[in-house]
């Protein structure tokens, strides 16, 4: 896929493959069925192809103009993605969970997973979210549902996209003479971050069961009447 992808906007000058790559991630708001990283990387070998630089170094990298670009249209077009989703279950509520294609990927059990999620980690469910497929949408949903101000929805789900979004950038402007080898550290280092991701959903999970279990703890102790003075004492 992402060298067909490549071949077919190759022949284009940069600014096509910027439109490209906003659009699509744009449209993957409305369910588009395209992965992220696959646009980001395609679009990280086109800026490698339209690069000045002979090889990619660190040094040259940060001051590809292409490049820093093409990481900028990225993260806008997330965004832009995310915010299609959040506006549209602050819009349109549960029954969007009805309009097709949004059904086959916001169902009611994925909604009622994310909502008790939201009442309990709120901001966090948000940026742990991006990187957790399947449970994205339903939560960037939720988000907008449960009136989150779009301010903190837009800065958690930023802030996630910062780390995911230049990284696949980079990833196919490093290997951009080698797009095979691109797709394979892109699917490596998406992997990487799932886990990461997952371990921090654990732990987190971990810390609520041990809170969980000391209020359950602390209650019998509560309710336990205090003790009485004995009857006194003869002479």
């Amino acid at each position: 896929m992402l060298q067909r992808l490549v071949e077919m906007l190759q022949s284009h000058s940069l600014g096509v493959g910027y439109g490209f790559v906003f659009g699509v991630l744009l449209l993957c708001g409305f369910g588009f069925p395209l992965p992220e990283d696959v646009i980001l990387v395609t679009g990280g070998v086109l800026a490698w192809l339209a690069s000045p630089l002979e090889s990619a170094t660190f040094s040259g990298m940060i001051r590809d103009d292409g490049l820093i670009g093409m990481v900028v249209v990225g993260l806008v077009g997330i965004l832009a993605g995310d915010s299609v989703i959040y506006w549209a279950g602050r819009r349109f509520g549960r029954r969007v969970a009805e309009i097709w294609p949004l059904r086959r990927i916001i169902t009611p059990a994925k909604l009622e997973r994310v909502e008790t999620l939201m009442r309990r980690r709120g901001n966090i469910v948000v940026l742990i979210a991006r990187y957790l497929p399947g449970l994205r949408a339903p939560t960037f949903f939720t988000a907008g549902h449960s009136r989150l101000p779009f301010w903190e929805f837009a800065l958690f789900d930023g802030v996630a996209a910062l780390v995911s979004a230049p990284l696949w950038v980079c990833l196919g402007f490093y290997f951009g003479d080698n797009i095979e080898q691109a797709a394979l550290q892109a699917s490596r280092f998406g992997h990487y971050i799932l886990a990461a991701a997952l371990a921090i959903v654990a732990g987190l999970a971990f810390r609520w069961l041990q809170r969980r279990r000391a209020a359950a703890g602390a209650a019998p102790a509560r309710r336990a009447p205090g003790a009485r003075p004995g009857p006194a004492e003869g002479p």
